[in-house]
């Protein structure tokens, strides 16, 4: 596999995750107005305090996850083996985003309360700000310099 095919396919994940949030948020807002029914409001002021609480616990978690794991695998002196490791624990900082922004919009969905999309917009915001490339990578990874000449010449492939 070559560096350029690498990031492709985890671009390709990333923005798959992003387009399954932001799905889910037009069908939510479409079910809104068709006029799905609400949950009582006291639900809804439980679910004031539970939301933001699991949207930062989501943002904290998967830095700190991530961050861990960049440890253990800055210690690999495999180039491949490093870039299955991201792979890997860049999905699992992205799942941790993603499980607060659909519980924010399943919150809306059933309170039809704008406070909740507005979290998951947040979320998405997030996301975005998460988009992994080779710059991101290299500086994540602290790696030497003929290991980031690999991954910037897209065409190399990587043993």
């Amino acid at each position: 596999m070559t560096s350029g095919e690498y990031f492709k396919s985890i671009k390709i994940v990333h923005i798959a995750l992003v387009i399954g949030v932001v799905f889910f948020i037009l069908i939510s807002v479409f079910l809104q107005i068709k006029g799905f029914g609400t949950v009582a409001p006291e639900i809804d002021n439980i679910l004031l305090f539970v939301v933001p609480i699991f949207a930062l616990g989501g943002i904290f978690a998967s830095n700190f996850v991530f961050k861990k794991r960049l440890n253990e695998i800055r210690k690999k002196s495999n180039l491949k083996e490093k870039m299955e490791e991201y792979r890997s624990a860049l999905i699992v900082k992205l799942a941790l985003i993603e499980g607060p922004s659909f519980f924010a919009v399943v919150t809306y969905l059933l309170t039809g309360n704008y406070i909740y999309l507005g979290l998951a917009v947040i979320l998405i915001i997030v996301f975005l700000i998460y988009t992994p490339n080779k710059t991101k990578f290299i500086n994540d990874l602290e790696l030497a310099k003929n290991e980031s000449d690999l991954i910037n010449n897209s065409e190399s492939e990587i043993i």
